[in-house]
């Protein structure tokens, strides 16, 4: 994304677990959804979204992931219907095209719903499924070859400052890398990498069980 921008400059991906055997990707439901309570992530799917619909303008005509637009289905009881109500409405000021439907609206729309103490459900008819996390990947890896993108296997072990500007990283290897910019990637480990710099980012990992 920041050789689109137009920087010519070097640039280095730092990563942990080269072979990305245990990285958040690979190990996900490969899944993507708009229905979120807080702008930002609404957001945030959004823009991979946009990325999922213009895959071969940006990897070639041969990219493929298997992207399905199936939708999230989210149930609520008579409880949990304030929050539904709240979080759907967040949802549609952004743009997602979520419908919120009755429980029988929903047990004609999915004769197969039990709609026993379901008061309601919120549906992504458009924006949300699954896809091949697989394949996604490849693409990426593929592209840093192609941009020139410098490849490091290593963690990152302290972020050096000066005043309010990052200037560097320091690494597990001994090594230092000097930087004009430092974006921090680290998806579900954010926070634990922005501790680094003295900062506090509200973003940590979460175990989800998957069936």
């Amino acid at each position: 994304f920041r050789r689109e921008e137009g920087v010519s400059g070097s640039i280095a991906l730092i990563e942990r677990d080269p072979q990305f055997a245990h990285a958040a990707t690979t190990l996900s439901m490969a899944s993507i959804r708009q229905q979120f309570s807080i702008p930002e992530n609404i957001r945030l799917s959004q823009f991979t979204l946009k990325l999922f619909r213009r895959l071969k303008e940006e990897f070639g005509t041969d990219a493929d992931i298997g992207f399905r637009e199936g939708g999230y289905l989210i149930l609520a009881g008579e409880a949990g219907l304030p929050i539904l109500k709240a979080n759907h409405a967040a949802q549609v000021a952004e743009g997602a095209d979520i419908l919120l439907e009755d429980a029988d609206q929903l047990t004609r729309r999915f004769p197969w719903l039990s709609a026993e103490g379901i008061t309601a459900g919120a549906y992504g008819r458009t924006g949300e499924g699954w896809f091949d996390a697989h394949a996604m990947l490849t693409l990426f890896r593929k592209a840093l070859r192609q941009k020139k993108i410098d490849f490091i296997s290593a963690s990152v072990t302290g972020i050096e400052r000066q005043g309010h500007r990052v200037t560097g990283v320091s690494l597990d290897n001994g090594d230092r890398i000097e930087a004009g910019t430092v974006i921090n990637a680290a998806g579900p480990n954010a926070g634990k990498v922005a501790a680094l710099a003295g900062l506090a980012l509200p973003v940590e990992p979460r175990k989800r069980n998957v069936f």
